[in-house]
């Protein structure tokens, strides 16, 4: 009987060298991302363009109520940023939050498949942000978690620092406004200041309270561009533009549609005067808001 040889076998040193590389690679992944997001994490710009208007922001970027616990790596941040674009994704979350003490797979399955609903539990579990509990269940690290709007808000304002390098705030509160100052993300964008209500229900969720709360907010804060986000595949045309339009008229009178006429910008994009957007998820989330901002820029300083 041969010796056991002192040296591990050759598939065990190989091992040992991918698992080394993997955390080396995940390792640069977050200094890269760090290095990618530092010259947009400065929101001084943003609160400069606020102050100027007489204002102040109290609060914002709060971590409390996201979906993911505020210590997220850096790299893990962005994995979540880049899946939290797909629209199936934020449908599963959705549900997660409803079942979030303890759920399976199963409950997961009213937008996609057993399949895609088991690939995006094994993403966050590798994540971290959903544990096992139970056989074949999860549940939640964060807890209590009352709605999805704050992770989808979180969401907005990434996109405008990692897709159009703007410094931006989510989840925030201003000090000095008649309309209460809750804004869900303001951002500094190309010299101009952006301010996006960012709905998570669908349109049949949407109240006119709202839509008024929306066009106060925006007399007070006096952005360049407002945008007017619902997060959901249907038309806008069926309630959304309505309750726009009914605001309009209650603001204006009947010469409402001659001053700010709500009009059909592409698809499901609508604009007010190419400053006011209403606009939908369909096909993608940074798309539609790239060709509001876009719109903007071509026309939204000669109206």
């Amino acid at each position: 009987m041969c010796p056991q040889s002192p040296h591990p076998p050759v598939h065990q040193k190989l091992l040992q060298e991918i698992r080394s590389l993997r955390r080396k690679v995940r390792h640069l992944t977050q200094e890269i991302e760090s290095i990618k997001n530092s010259s947009c994490d400065d929101t001084s710009s943003v609160k400069r363009m606020v102050l100027a208007r007489g204002i102040q922001i109290f609060r914002g970027n709060p971590t409390q109520k996201l979906f993911f616990p505020p210590d997220l790596p850096p790299g893990d941040h962005a994995r979540f940023y880049e899946m939290m674009k797909k629209y199936s994704f934020r449908l599963v979350l959705r549900d997660i939050i409803k079942h979030q003490e303890r759920f399976g797979v199963q409950d997961l399955t009213h937008y996609c498949s057993p399949k895609v609903a088991r690939r995006y539990c094994d993403f966050l579990s590798e994540l971290g942000v959903i544990v096992t509990h139970g056989k074949d269940r999860f549940r939640t690290v964060v807890s209590p978690l009352y709605s999805f709007g704050p992770t989808l808000e979180w969401f907005i304002a990434e996109m405008f620092k990692r897709e159009f390098a703007s410094p931006a705030f989510h989840g925030v509160s201003l000090k000095g406004t008649a309309s209460g100052g809750d804004y869900d993300v303001i951002a500094s964008w190309n010299r101009r200041l952006v301010y996006a209500e960012v709905k998570s229900s669908p349109p049949k969720g949407v109240e006119w309270r709202e839509i008024a709360a929306f066009f106060s907010r925006i007399d007070d804060l006096l952005p360049e561009v407002a945008v007017l986000f619902n997060d959901t595949q249907l038309r806008m045309k069926d309630k959304l533009v309505p309750l726009v339009e009914d605001e309009m008229e209650r603001k204006y009178g009947k010469v409402s549609k001659q001053l700010y006429p709500v009009e059909r910008l592409a698809g499901e994009l609508f604009h007010l005067r190419h400053r006011v957007f209403i606009i939908n998820s369909k096909k993608d989330v940074t798309e539609n808001f790239s060709i509001c901002l876009r719109d903007h820029l071509r026309y939204g300083e000669r109206t």
